[in-house]
């Protein structure tokens, strides 16, 4: 592969996982500044998505 496709493809990796731990900060705060069941769904979904991300990029990183 292409020195520079790898490059970028390594760079959307990265970026992936920035994302996913984002999110995952993001639903720490969600669960520990709210209280109720709305609260633990958002988190939820949000640790979802994050893992999703980490997904890719580990898709991206094997190609």
């Amino acid at each position: 592969m292409d020195a520079k496709v790898r490059s970028k493809i390594n760079r959307i990796a990265n970026e992936a996982n920035a994302i996913a731990r984002e999110l995952d900060e993001i639903a720490n705060g969600v669960g520990h500044e709210f209280k109720g069941i709305g609260s633990v769904k958002a988190a939820s979904g949000l640790r979802r998505s994050a893992e999703k991300y980490r997904y890719v990029s580990y898709k991206l990183r094997r190609i």
